[in-house]
């Protein structure tokens, strides 16, 4: 990252003088909580601020703030222990709080524990994807309801986060890792971290909770029972409550005479009732509410949540260890990963279920409720990929490429125009064994292998084939759906294409189903509206005033509704089909992150470079922690030194030469010595010394390369 950060920490206490509404006993040393029970023989306040939260699912998520007990807080009353970055309001009612309501439509529906959260303007669809929502808006719609709630609430505290908190060290620590990414521009990995960030932690952070309990009743009565008795409303209302507090055995005499004809019509058009006690003592046939209001004391729960996006408490303040410029890029990446968990959850649609062209799935209305259906034909689709860089780009384009069967190329029949759906980047890495002789002088050679993993990297180009005039309908393909390795076919209900379909692949998972078996495959065919992405919109769908690259609207054309094809890294790829065929069945969970997908995994073998072929990037990896770093100019040269067979340095080579000569000086000077002493004997057989120094000069050799064994050229 650059910067290198010494830091020393000075530890100390702070006595915290809590006056009114708060006690505190400081134990010393700082105690946890099991500590802080055991000394004030309290039990520790459950429902807690401080945590992070979905607000899509309306689901607790991980720790954001830290939370200690080192001054054993208590509450006013004295009733619970609280953490020291915690303080508690009580809200000092005695009386109950009973209400009846009617929510028409699934689109006026309020959480009952997360109602403030999800009126937050961050999004429209907060909450959407929480189970009480889903099943409410099922009911009204699959069984043509409305829904009547009864509810008695009481609450005790609320507990809030103080704004100078600390954050937690596991968050903390997921945050600093993808700082250091930032810092390395390694914004890929960045990105994929963020995105993991909100899996975990969720969209939001928690600073205050309302805590008490709840006893709830919820029905589904039919919409004709309402509207036919729209001016007795407050009657309906009553009627709810006569059969509440029939439920928990609490008798209104009063309401049972005035309305018990009208009540005895509310049962009849009741369609399902669905009770449920939120705290305080779980609830059983029989039940009164003064058996349950005496349990909730031992049963707090949250009953409404209140709070901040996630990357508000990214700041210089809680992370001190960054520079401020850091910071700031980190919390704007972490906002990014936020909007695209929220962007990738939207359903734009019909949300009148009135209207022929209603979309069950729809979250938000796009304006579509209107407008009769045209038909389109579909030219088919085909994918162009070319290699970037690497030694494995024409393998991994094999795997990408797809022709148009039409054409048998790549590319659309005379009456279609070629519409650019998506254009990405895919890289993979291989490992391949680079050896090289390595030799000294000349003579003195061995075989130096090295494991090189290379990154080979392709671009991909997906194209569908748009009707730029009016096609007749045997020169296109019927269109039976699509399905990927994440999700099904909603046409067969599996990672499939219909009887009589073949599948042609996009991007690197996306399979389309097309057949011109216009006999046998129209029983499946669904009429398409077209394709559209994050890139490149609809053309059949008209123009809108944008820019000059994308000068067509991203939606569908009238009488269509748009459905997920793809979320192929970070980017939505959708298909149009005539609206209302393929909104059936139940309502789809939430698409969770990550949605970037990560860069190349590192290899887990004894490799030393990792490069790219291009001269962008490379790392190098220590031998002995086995960890990787974005690699320096002369350490690059170094590994490639290692693979190539350098040889040896200047010095070295100079020293074994040196050697070599004071060999060869020593044997001759042996030599030389031995004939000397044979010449000072003064005497010798007549040839002898002849044949001896023939058989001298014949038989001593210098075999410099003793020992020496080339490896076979296999390895």
């Amino acid at each position: 990252m650059g910067w290198l950060l010494v830091g020393v920490l000075l530890a100390s206490v702070s006595v915290a003088l809590v006056t009114g509404a708060e006690q505190s006993q400081e134990l010393s040393p700082p105690a946890r909580l099991p500590e802080c029970k055991k000394a004030l023989k309290l039990p520790g306040l459950e429902v807690l601020p401080g945590g992070g939260w979905d607000n899509l699912r309306n689901l607790d998520m991980g720790k954001v703030i830290n939370l200690g007990y080192s001054l054993c807080k208590t509450t006013e009353d004295g009733s619970y222990i609280i953490p020291d970055e915690v303080f508690t309001i009580p809200r000092k009612q005695s009386n109950l709080d009973i209400n009846s309501e009617i929510i028409e439509s699934w689109k006026d529906y309020q959480s009952i524990t997360s109602a403030s959260i999800n009126l937050e303007l961050f999004s429209s669809i907060n909450g959407k994807f929480s189970y009480d929502f889903q099943r409410t808006k099922t009911h009204q719609v699959k069984d043509h309801a409305v829904t009547t709630r009864m509810q008695v609430r009481n609450l005790v505290y609320t507990a809030k986060v103080d704004p100078g908190a600390v954050l937690d060290k596991g968050f903390k620590k997921q945050l600093l890792t993808i700082a250091s990414h930032l810092e390395n521009n390694q914004t890929r990995m960045a990105d994929f971290l963020a995105e993991v960030l909100v899996l975990n932690y969720g969209t939001h952070t928690i600073t205050s909770v309302e805590t008490g309990a709840s006893l709830v009743q919820e029905d589904q009565i039919k919409a004709t029972f309402l509207k036919d008795n729209w001016a007795k409303r407050s009657a309906v209302t009553t009627s709810a409550g006569v059969a509440f507090h029939n439920i928990v055995s609490v008798k209104s005499e009063e309401s049972l005479d005035v309305s018990s004809g009208f009540t005895k019509q509310y049962l009849e058009n009741r369609t399902s009732s669905r009770v449920e006690s939120i705290g305080g003592t779980p609830f059983y046939p029989g039940i009164t509410l003064k058996s349950w209001q005496e349990g909730i004391r031992n049963q707090l729960v949250a009953l409404d949540r209140s709070g901040l996006p996630l990357y508000f408490f990214i700041k210089p303040s809680t992370l001190p260890e960054l520079p401020s410029p850091t910071v700031k890029k980190l919390a704007r990446h972490v906002e990014m990963a936020i909007r695209r968990y929220y962007t990738f959850n939207t359903y734009p649609g019909c949300t009148n279920a009135t209207s022929p062209n209603f979309n069950f799935h729809a979250n938000v209305d796009d304006g579509s409720c209107e407008g009769a259906m045209t038909t389109f034909t579909f030219g088919g689709v085909f994918q162009e990929c070319a290699g970037l860089a690497g030694p494995d780009t024409s393998t991994l384009c094999r795997g990408l490429e797809q022709r148009n069967p039409l054409t048998g190329a790549f590319s659309c029949p005379t009456t279609y125009t070629a519409v650019l759906l998506g254009m990405q980047e895919r890289e993979e890495g291989h490992s391949h064994l680079e050896c090289h002789n390595k030799c000294n002088l000349g003579i003195f050679c061995h075989r130096k292998c090295q494991d090189v993993f290379w990154l080979s990297r392709v671009q991909f180009s997906a194209y569908w084939c748009a009707a730029s005039r009016t096609v007749a309908p045997s020169l296109g393909y019927l269109f039976g759906g699509l399905f990927s390795s994440h999700s099904i076919n909603p046409i067969t209900s599996a990672q499939s294409c219909p009887l009589g379909y073949f599948p042609l692949k996009i991007f690197d998972e996306l399979m389309v189903c097309v057949s011109q078996d216009y006999e046998g495959g129209s029983q499946y065919a669904v009429p398409f509206g077209g394709f559209f992405s994050c890139q490149a919109g609809n053309p059949l769908a008209g123009q809108h005033q944008g820019t000059a690259e994308d000068i067509h609207a991203k939606r569908c054309p009238p009488g269509f509704s748009q459905h997920l094809a793809l979320i192929s890294d970070s980017c939505q790829v959708e298909y149009c089909v005539q609206a209302g065929i393929l909104t059936g069945g139940s309502l789809p969970p939430a698409r969770l992150p990550p949605f970037t997908r990560p860069p190349t995994s590192l290899p887990a073998i004894n490799t030393v470079l990792v490069s790219n072929v291009d001269g962008g990037s490379a790392w190098v990896r220590d031998g002995q922690s086995h960890t990787w770093w974005p690699a320096q100019p002369e350490e690059i040269q170094h590994a490639r030194e290692m693979v190539s067979g350098r040889g040896l340095s200047g010095g070295e080579v100079a020293g074994i030469a040196a050697a070599v000569l004071a060999g060869l000086a020593t044997i001759l000077a042996m030599v030389c010595y031995s004939r000397w002493r044979y010449k000072a004997k003064g005497y010798h057989a007549v040839g002898e010394g002849d044949s001896a120094a023939a058989s001298l000069e014949d038989t001593t050799v210098l075999s410099v390369g003793e020992g020496y064994q080339q490896e076979p050229e296999g390895l």
